[in-house]
């Protein structure tokens, strides 16, 4: 089974990129709260509207930011 996540390492580039140092200067830069960008680092599903809020901020299509995974069947 597939699953969608985002692409920290992309998210995390972009923030050096930006010379945004922290999760929470980020947070209060983009508008988006710091438990929603720790979601999307963490795996959680990127498909709302905060994470699109959030790839507006970093200058990046939100597509390029979501990667496919394969995730484990129990």
């Amino acid at each position: 089974m597939k699953k969608y996540i985002a692409d920290e390492k992309k998210i995390r580039k972009t923030m050096i990129d930006k010379n945004i140092k922290t999760i929470n200067e980020l947070s209060r830069l983009s508008g988006v709260s710091k438990p929603k960008i720790y979601e999307f680092l963490n795996g959680n599903t990127p498909l709302q509207t905060t994470f699109v809020r959030l790839a507006e901020f970093l200058e990046i299509d939100p597509n390029e930011l979501i990667v496919e995974v394969e995730e484990d069947e129990y």
